[in-house]
């Protein structure tokens, strides 16, 4: 596991087209530990992404799941 320049645990994980960075934030956006997940393109560069509190997580995977389930043919 690394660490990011703010001292936060991260993994990446291989994609078609780039990266997955899954970090973990002691004191994330709502003041509770939160899941990071950003985007590492092929050029290095990190997108923005959802900082989503560990408490919600699955509440946030059960909505994609559920999202993809009713997906149109």
């Amino acid at each position: 596991m690394k660490t990011d320049s703010s001292g936060n645990r991260y993994i990446e994980k291989d994609m078609k087209s780039g990266k997955v960075r899954v970090t973990f934030i002691e004191d994330g956006w709502s003041g509770v530990p939160s899941v990071r997940i950003q985007i590492l393109d092929e050029n290095g560069h990190l997108r923005q992404g959802p900082e989503i509190p560990v408490e919600n997580i699955g509440e946030a995977v059960g909505a994609i799941v559920e999202l993809l389930a009713n997906k149109s043919p």
